[in-house]
């Protein structure tokens, strides 16, 4: 009777993604040992490596010279900070015939016992892992990039918006007044007249930016209610010249007109 074959652990299909596993498990640890500049730059350059290993195709004496001076480069740059990634050996992981002892997917028993072809990884499984690898660097990228300030950017400074300061002569009654004679000269409405003294009050609490509760509680309802004359005297007079130059500038004569009548009755009161 045929004996039955024993299974691989791990099983085949699951060595490509093990051997990103430990790709990205070593690239992590030398990560700890360096600056985000650093890392980035070790990180572009281990891209680089996996690039043109789908590039060139690692049994290419192309690939192992390009390789080597990539390696030397950095190795100038960086000088004896460089042993964290060197002891990595991510060189090793481009040995496709030994990589799998080498990393120790399998262990030296199991991997001694395979068949020569299978010792070393397939087609599929070095496409697999380089693409897998890729990603993995690529996204590094992006997270260490999304760290880093940015470069020739003027940064604009956002500044509080300005307080502006109310301005203290336009008083509650001035703009109530003001409002008065907009409604009487443009609209013809004279609450006294019309009898709309609680709606005309809405308006303006809402004009003044002051919540409406009641009619009772309302201040602004209590002033408008005998305007224009909840003034008497010079005090009126310097309230009607205050707010007269808005309406001059606005050409609406009807208005000047009404207010300098008041005016003139008014002035005639403080003579007697």
């Amino acid at each position: 009777m045929p004996t039955k074959e024993t299974s691989l652990n791990p099983p085949r299909n699951h060595v490509a993604p093990l051997l990103v596993q430990k790709f990205q498990h070593d690239y992590e640890e030398i990560m700890q040992h360096y600056t985000l500049l650093q890392q980035l730059e070790i990180t572009e350059h281990l891209l680089s490596l996996v690039q043109l290993a789908r590039q060139e195709g690692v049994h290419s004496d192309q690939f192992w010279h390009q390789y080597k001076a990539k390696d030397l480069a950095l190795l100038k740059r960086y000088g004896k900070t460089l042993k964290p990634y060197v002891s990595k050996s991510f060189h090793a992981y481009f040995y496709y015939d030994t990589v799998l002892a080498q990393k120790e997917i399998y262990s030296s028993e199991v991997y001694n016992s395979l068949p020569g072809a299978e010792q070393s990884l397939s087609a599929d499984e070095r496409e697999q892992f380089l693409q897998l690898c890729q990603n993995v660097l690529d996204w590094a990228i992006h997270f260490l990039y999304l760290q880093k300030e940015p470069e020739g950017l003027e940064i604009e400074t956002v500044t509080a918006p300005s307080i502006e300061e109310p301005d203290k002569e336009a008083t509650r009654y001035r703009q109530l007044l003001t409002l008065y004679y907009l409604l009487k000269a443009g609209f013809q409405t004279e609450h006294r007249d019309n009898g709309n003294i609680s709606d005309i009050v809405r308006l303006a609490h809402l004009l003044t930016g002051v919540k409406f509760t009641s009619l009772q509680n309302s201040d602004i309802y209590k002033k408008y209610a005998k305007i224009p004359d909840h003034k008497a005297g010079m005090q009126l007079l310097a309230d009607l010249q205050y707010i007269r130059p808005y309406f001059t500038v606005l050409h609406m004569e009807s208005a000047v007109a009404l207010i300098d009548e008041d005016i003139r009755q008014h002035e005639k009161r403080i003579r007697k």
